[in-house]
């Protein structure tokens, strides 16, 4: 890890020394397009026979492939006036949206929200502005993809105990109260008759397509054990309650599931570790090791802490990441499927959470077995874990993670020895029904044996609300369920019509409190330098075969110095991986400033030049697709025919977590970023294939790091989509060629748009940009955070220098170019020789559009 920040930080003084020595330009997008557009999309109204439905991608009824290329709105921004769905509607067609995802519609009271004041029921005026809304889209093509449960915290107006997680996550899948809750709204919603519409309900309407069951909900989400091992009693005892019958329906009696949760103990062999005491690390930072990363900074001291001798660890600084604050110990060997055990004591004045993990030392450092969250409290608490190591290693390292929170806390005795004790707590009882959902000292076994139970209710709550939202509410839509967290939780969304994920790159940090709007942190760092950790690779593991996939939420947020980057890279990647559906996050969170001329937020996307400069050319790569699939596809499967499946899957999630991506490294013995150049789905048996067609056609992807500036290129005949560090774009000299001059970070797409080679094609657009900002935004001297200072309008680009060559028409037609103005009509036209285009900074333009006559 240490090794990996030097590389970042390299890297992100590069970005920002290229982006000091640019020039901006002001840059404004209007919120109309004007009829004279030059490359505004067609577009018509949806009829029945575009009605979706989802085979192994998405087809109308016709058999005519579809691919979603589209934006979310939020909260507020699902309800514009009457005058304003007009005009968001027309904008967005035209920048070839054909889908609209309304997301956080249910999170609030009107006038943010869809309920009316009492929570309970929807207001009449939400609901007839979004009437009118899906209506205006739908006039224009596109399709509506309604959330159901995104926000609402239902046991707040229910009579049950208020959750332990925000907006009633986790909870809301094993509670049958919330259970009820999200049918009763979903029923109001989706049986909702739509006046401008032919008073057709929203689930029988073509222009509804896509429901959505709960967003980013799982019983395996992001710090889901430490959600279950601290339930509000309510829901513990609910969720223990279920657990016992499903383990009496598995083992019947006592003893046969102590037969299989006490396999005999492995005795205990000597601590591992060296300084158990602690007290020699204060000095020497030795063996014990502290390691502080990005700014954060702690300190050690012998101390006395309830009369008992220990090692305080004070954090100073803080920025909410784990593992910028370790407490360490490497260089230890470890034997794979070998049992260990780590016991030591802890205790903390004020309640904080501490994480817990046996990891690789060195690159890529890897789980080898053990992450595991630990809350600690006031008194004293022996800590008892043990692990099996899922690999061979001479150098791994038992580290303690407290970047998170500033609370100090107190250590001591730390043993790692070899060996296990397994026991049942005393008062835990078969017949009693009072086996807890984690034990002191567990088994593989009782440990496979909750994950698999997890999983199992899990699909168990998501088949039924497809099922009820289907049958007894008539939905005609395509129905998900939620995103993708790991191998357990794919399969639990195995039924659903579609698999989903969602990705950001440098999703801004909090290291206080939740979404301060003043403090928070985005390491400049871009993607394109970082192929190995990057978020492309993430979303393409998490595909299951026979089934479309989409992203419904994609981002690189402002103020990235290489945000630029953002649409160009999902929409290529995304067309070559034969994705179904991307959705940016966000339009807009607001449904009151449809015409400011500054960027708003981390997300909004609708004033952002550097995103929504670049929708038209994505819409050509992607939904049209300009760009065509890779040739190779590759299948796998976690589970081999002489597995219990569930079992195999149990295994995987223990030992990657979420990261399915990290599972295909173990299967193919390479880094994703150097073999995922071709499609990944699963599937029951492992096998490699090649696809036929047009291979000039078929994309191409070259992505590599050079003296820490990286490339990305993604090209066929049709366009060529470039991002990163510009002195490197003369590499490339197919299908075009480039001599750019500055920015010295950029993003670069030229495509064709009636879909020919680009030697054939009679309409072919260019569109670059380098960094954006605001007029008068204030970064901080590591450019990682301008707090509350957004800075105001006009929003500002770095215009591209330098010179492209297309390659020539194979029919020697005449060649001009069109310089766009930011509304995307004609500013300048120019004749141009020797299929060269120059940009240039008077230009003061993204596009350029060029014609041959």
């Amino acid at each position: 890890m240490k090794k990996s920040h030097r590389f970042v930080l390299t890297v992100a003084l590069g970005l920002f020394t290229a982006a000091q020595a640019a020039k901006m330009t002001p840059f404004v997008i209007p919120a109309e397009i004007p009829t004279d557009s030059a490359i505004a999309m067609q577009h018509r109204p949806l009829t029945e026979q575009d009605r979706l439905i989802a085979k192994d991608h998405f087809y109308t009824q016709t058999g005519s492939r579809v691919r979603l290329w589209g934006v979310n709105l939020s909260f507020e921004a699902n309800f514009p006036t009457h005058a304003d769905a007009e005009r968001i509607a027309q904008r967005i067609a035209a920048s070839g949206v054909n889908t609209v995802r309304c997301h956080h519609m249910d999170t609030a009271n009107w006038p943010r929200g869809i309920w009316d004041k009492t929570g309970r029921d929807l207001h009449p005026e939400a609901l007839d502005r979004l009437d009118y809304f899906i209506n205006q889209l739908a006039q224009r093509g596109i399709y509506a993809n309604i959330n159901l449960h995104v926000g609402k915290k239902h046991s707040a107006v229910l009579d049950i105990p208020e959750s332990a997680r925000e907006y009633d996550k986790m909870v809301d899948i094993f509670t049958p109260e919330l259970i009820d809750a999200q049918k009763d709204y979903a029923r109001k919603l989706l049986r909702h008759k739509n006046p401008y519409r032919n008073n057709v309900p929203y689930a029988e309407d073509v222009a509804v397509a896509i429901v959505e069951i709960t967003n980013e909900d799982s019983l395996f989400m992001w710090d889901a054990e430490n959600t279950l091992r601290t339930l509000p009693p309510f829901y513990a005892k609910l969720l223990q309650k279920q657990y016992n019958t499903w383990l009496k329906e598995k083992y019947t009696t006592q003893q046969t599931l102590k037969t299989q949760w006490l396999p005999q103990s492995e005795p205990l062999g000597e601590n591992i570790l060296k300084d158990a005491s602690l007290k020699e690390s204060v000095a020497n930072n030795t063996p014990w090791r502290l390691e502080q990363h990005a700014g954060c900074r702690a300190s050690l001291q012998n101390s006395e802490y309830q009369n008992q001798q220990a090692l305080c660890i004070q954090p100073a600084k803080t920025d909410g990441t784990g593992w910028h604050l370790q407490f360490n110990q490497g260089q230890l060997s470890l034997q794979k499927d070998q049992s260990y055990t780590i016991e030591f004591k802890a205790a903390a004045a004020e309640p904080r959470q501490i994480n817990v993990g046996v990891l690789q030392a060195h690159e890529p450092w890897g789980n080898l077995g053990l992450s595991q969250s630990l809350q600690l409290e006031s008194d004293w608490k022996t800590v008892r874990m043990h692990f099996v190591a899922s690999d061979n290693d001479t150098n791994a390292r038992l580290s303690f993670y407290l970047g998170n929170d500033d609370k100090p806390f107190y250590l001591k005795d730390v043993k790692l020895c070899t060996g296990v004790e397994y026991t049942l707590n005393k008062d835990e009882s078969l017949d009693n029904a009072t086996i807890a959902l984690f034990g002191d000292s567990e088994s593989p076994r009782r440990q496979m044996d909750r994950m698999i139970f997890l999983a199992q209710t899990e699909k168990t709550y998501f088949d039924q609300m497809r099922n009820f939202v289907k049958d007894e509410l008539n939905c005609k839509a395509m129905i998900t369920g939620t995103i993708v967290f790991g191998p357990l939780a794919l399969d639990a969304q195995s039924d659903m019509d579609f698999i989903d994920g969602h990705a950001y790159w440098q999703h801004p940090r909090f290291p206080n409190r939740p979404w301060d709007p003043a403090d928070w942190l985005i390491d400049q760092k871009a993607m394109t330098d970082n192929p190995h950790q990057a978020t492309l690779y993430q979303l393409a593991a998490q595909r299951l075969k026979g089934k479309p996939f989409t992203v419904t939420e994609y981002n690189h947020p402002a103020p990235l110095d290489a945000q630029a980057e953002c649409v160009p890279m999902i929409a290529s990647f995304a067309a070559a991986q034969d994705w179904d559906g991307v959705w940016l996050y966000t339009y807009s969170h607001s449904n009151a400033n449809w015409d400011r001329q500054n960027l708003y937020s981390f997300f909004d996307i609708d004033t952002n030049p550097a995103k929504w400069g670049f929708m038209p050319a994505a819409a050509a790569i992607y939904k049209d697709a300009a760009l065509q699939p890779f040739g190779d596809q590759t299948v796998w499967s976690m589970a081999s025919p002489d597995q219990d499946r569930m079992d195999a899957l149990a295994q995987f999630q223990n030992q990657i977590d979420r990261n399915l991506a990290a599972f295909l490294q173990t299967v193919f013995q390479q880094n994703m970023a150097t073999r995922l150049y071709g499609v990944f789905q699963q599937t029951p048996q492992v096998q490699q294939g090649r696809t036929g067609g047009n291979v000039s056609a078929k994309a191409d992807l070259q992505w590599n790091v050079i003296n820490n500036q990286g490339l990305y290129v993604m090209r066929n005949d049709r366009c060529c989509v470039l991002t990163g560090h510009t002195s490197r774009f003369a590499e490339i000299d197919h299908p075009v060629s480039l001599q750019i001059n500055s920015p010295g970070f950029a993003a670069v797409t030229i495509v064709s748009l009636d879909n020919e080679p680009l030697d054939h094609a009679k309409k072919i657009l260019i569109t670059a940009c380098g960094r954006c900002e605001n007029t008068g935004m204030q970064f901080s001297e590591d450019r990682r955070t301008v707090s509350t200072h957004w800075g105001t309008a006009p929003v500002l680009i770095e215009t591209v220098q330098g010179a492209i060559t297309l390659p020539a028409s194979t029919e020697n037609r005449k060649t001009t170019c069109k310089i766009l103005n930011p509304d995307s009509t004609v500013k300048q036209q120019v004749n141009i020789t020797n299929n060269q285009i120059e940009l240039k900074p008077e230009h003061a333009a993204m596009g350029y559009l060029i014609e041959r006559q």
